[in-house]
This record gives C-alpha cells, sequence and structure tokens, in this order.
C-alpha cells in the first residue's frame, strides 16, 4: 500500500476516534488498531496524536475555506462580505470541536504546541489575506478610502480571535467546548466588527500617521 494511502486511513482512523472516544481520551493504540497497525509502525508515520490531529484540522480547513471563499463571492456588500466570513468561521470551529469532542482544557494545551502553532500561523496568514482582499476591492470601488489594509485585515482578524480567547478563559477547564456558549461570541464580534467596518466607512485615519 502506498504511504500517501496508509495516511489517509490513519487520519480516518483517527477521526474517527476521536468522535467516539473524544481527542483527550485517545490513545496512539487506538488509532493503531483501528487501522491495524501497531505502535511502532504508526510512529512511523506520526510522531503523536497532536501531529494526527493537525493534519486532520489542515484537510478540514482547506475544504472549509474553500468553499467559504466561494460564499463570501457571491455576497454584494463588502461589510456582509467580512460579517459573514467571520461569523462562519466560528460556526466551523464549533463544528470542529464537537465532532472532536474537545474540552477547553485540552484547546488551551492544543494552542502551546508547537505543531498547532505552525498550524494557526499558515491560516493566520491565509485568512487575513482573504479579508484583505475585500478590503482592497473595497478601496478600488471607492466604497471606503484607501488604508493600510494588510494592517486592518490584522487587527479585524484579532479581534474575532481575541473575543473567543477571552471567552474561553473565562470558562472551568473541564467544560467541553460544546457546551460553550457559542452564540454570545457570534454576538460579540458581530458588534465588535460592525464598529471597526463603520469607522472604515467613515474614513477613520491611522492616529500614528502623521497629517
Amino acid at each position: 500500500m502506498q504511504e500517501s494511502t496508509k495516511k489517509e486511513d490513519i487520519l480516518k482512523a483517527a477521526a474517527h476516534c476521536f468522535a467516539q472516544y473524544g481527542f483527550a481520551k485517545t490513545t496512539m493504540d487506538d488509532i493503531g488498531q483501528m487501522v491495524g497497525l501497531n505502535k511502532a509502525s504508526l510512529y512511523y508515520y506520526y510522531k503523536n496524536k497532536e501531529a494526527i490531529f493537525c493534519e486532520i484540522i489542515l484537510q478540514e480547513k482547506e475544504i472549509f475555506l474553500s468553499g467559504l471563499t466561494e460564499k463570501v463571492d457571491g455576497i454584494k456588500t463588502w461589510q456582509k462580505k467580512i460579517q459573514t466570513y467571520l461569523l462562519e468561521r466560528e460556526r466551523y470551529f464549533q463544528k470542529v470541536v464537537n465532532l472532536h469532542k474537545l474540552s477547553i482544557k485540552t484547546s488551551k494545551q492544543l494552542q502551546f504546541q508547537p505543531l498547532f502553532q505552525d498550524l494557526l500561523n499558515r491560516f493566520n496568514l491565509r485568512e487575513t489575506q482573504i479579508i484583505r482582499e475585500i478590503l482592497d476591492k473595497a478601496i478600488e470601488t471607492k466604497q471606503i478610502p484607501k488604508n493600510d489594509t494588510q494592517k486592518t485585515a490584522s487587527i479585524i482578524l484579532c479581534v474575532a480571535n481575541g473575543i473567543k480567547q477571552q471567552q474561553m478563559l473565562l470558562q472551568k477547564d473541564n467544560l467541553t467546548l460544546a457546551q460553550f456558549n457559542f452564540e454570545k461570541i457570534e454576538t460579540d464580534i458581530r458588534f465588535a466588527i460592525s464598529l471597526i467596518l463603520r469607522g472604515l466607512t467613515a474614513g477613520i485615519s491611522d492616529p500614528n500617521q502623521e497629517t
């Protein structure tokens, strides 16, 4: 069997185990048994379950981002494009944590894993670029004044991420993210981002720029 095919089998088996037992309780033995590999053979392909999880998320999010980009392209106004993008990505996060049964404690721990940090950084760059392109188009069509769209896109994404992180920090570690109040996160993100977008429309300038 080709290595790529075996890796796909491992990823499918791991996704099943995460959904059945939860990420925290799943072991490499569980994954190996399902795919018909002993632990030593499994380690040939992946050094730990975190590496497997990161690759699953990478594949899932690539598909998600492609579909979301197409959806956003079909929306008329630039404000609605950005709002839709940010809210849909939060709903995708809900889907992921529910599917893999992540707890708040596990989610916090994963954020400090080098592999997971690299994954987050990769997607952060891509998502910033998506938002920047929306802003660039709005400038091109004279809907908003010229601004540093790279910086603006980065701040918009940071605000959305910060709202979610703040809410997570306030919760008990043993709470599963499936029990988490995502509705409040969506409401807060919608409110905060609307303030930023209104500021852009009004042509608020960067206070650090010389006049």
